[in-house]
């Protein structure tokens, strides 16, 4: 266990490091990056488009936009490079008796490692505009999660698909930009008909889009304050055993296929 604790976390590490290799600004850019789409969202949104979040507890369009989008990018990115860690790590599945299992964690823990640093700034922008809701951030302690268990059994069910059916990866993209749209992540679900509402509360996205929105400044969309959590952690508790037993039932072969 000490080795696979050892050994996960430098697959982390190298996976951070690695992203920033040979920039000039390296580390700095994890903090230039969320700034500048928070300024960003606010001159498009805010000052030319000037949205405003009907149905939240916030009157900046970006800061709305920015707390849907904490959740959704570190998902987004730990599924899609989940799916080909595997195959991008052929030589050590075949030479190594280590879980590899090992390799989906480390890329979904290194996404949760770029989101905490981009929430970092998030909550100083808050502060700054005097929009942090103190009292709800222990919210985030069953957010992220939540988010993480999510995460991990989509990056092992499709990692292990990959193996087999290597158009694993571009089948998601395409899914991901529907899912994205499927999830109030640019719109408040209160501006959604009532009709259509609890068909978009079985998404989990919803509610964990939602809690992270109460988290930080106390908006809701209405999911998982009137749908309830509950939902959410059962879909996770199903596709995080799912994926594992998938992942497991396939492992032998993955030798054979890389």
């Amino acid at each position: 266990m000490r080795r696979h604790v050892f050994l996960l976390r430098e697959l982390v590490k190298r996976d951070f490091q690695g992203r920033y290799a040979g920039s000039l600004l390296g580390f700095v850019w994890s903090l230039v990056q969320p700034l500048w789409l928070i300024a960003l969202f606010t001159f498009v949104f805010s000052t030319v488009m000037k949205v405003s979040p009907v149905g939240t507890r916030t009157e900046h369009f970006a800061i709305f936009l920015f707390g849907g989008l904490l959740p959704w990018t570190a998902l987004h990115e730990g599924v899609l490079r989940s799916s080909t860690a595997i195959t991008d790590n052929a030589s050590l599945v075949k030479k190594l008796r280590f879980p590899a299992e090992i390799l989906v964690l480390a890329v979904v823990l290194a996404a949760l490692l770029h989101e905490a640093i981009a929430a970092v700034v998030f909550v100083g922008v808050l502060l700054a505009v005097g929009e942090l809701s103190l009292h709800n951030l222990p919210l985030l302690l069953v957010a992220v999660p939540l988010q993480v268990g999510l995460t991990l059994g989509l990056g092992l069910l499709v990692s292990a698909v990959h193996v087999f059916f290597r158009d694993t990866a571009q089948l998601l993209s395409m899914l991901f930009q529907v899912w994205f749209y499927l999830t109030p992540i640019v719109y408040p679900l209160t501006l959604v008909p009532t009709r259509f509402q609890p068909w978009l509360a079985l998404n989990p996205l919803t509610s964990l889009v939602d809690l992270y929105r109460r988290a930080f400044f106390g908006g809701t969309g209405g999911s998982a304050g009137e749908w309830g959590v509950l939902p959410l952690a059962i879909a996770v508790f199903v596709i995080l055993f799912g994926g594992l037993w998938l992942f497991r039932s396939l492992k032998l072969a993955f030798v054979d296929e890389i």
